[in-house]
């Protein structure tokens, strides 16, 4: 994962305060996979959402349940994050899972609240407090 700032060539954008946005990299190949973000940054209260947008060819490889631990850690490790937070909708078993094998535990179900091509949907709500976290670092 190649942070923005850096000089890659998939470089998303300049950092932003409430928002830490990163290409997602193939590092055998250099094959752009998708994008991870922590957005909503929330310094007084330390929180974050955590959110991934994986290429269709890159899905099911367990890449995404490794981008939301490197997400962890940078949330939890280099920006002092407390909480983080994934919302997605209710049918995203992908998200779903890389969240919980994350140690994001279900808090809830927001019922029909979003508008999904042309219906409401359900989404559901994941967190992961700091104290909960177990870094690949800290298994070893």
């Amino acid at each position: 994962m190649a942070a923005a700032g850096g000089h890659s060539p998939y470089e998303p954008g300049g950092p932003a305060e409430d928002a830490a946005v990163f290409s997602v990299v193939e590092l055998a190949t250099g094959e752009l996979a998708g994008e991870a973000l922590l957005w909503g940054i929330d310094t007084h209260n330390r929180g974050a959402h955590l959110g991934i947008s994986l290429r269709p060819g890159c899905r099911g490889r367990g890449l995404g349940r490794e981008v939301v631990q490197l997400l962890c850690h940078y949330g939890f490790t280099v920006r002092g994050l407390r909480r983080l937070q994934v919302d997605t909708l209710a049918d995203n078993a992908a998200m779903i899972a890389a969240a919980t094998s994350a140690g994001f535990t279900l808090e809830g179900t927001l019922r029909r609240s979003a508008w999904v091509y042309g219906a409401f949907a359900d989404e559901v709500l994941l967190g992961l407090l700091h104290e909960e976290w177990t870094s690949p670092a800290r298994q070893a």
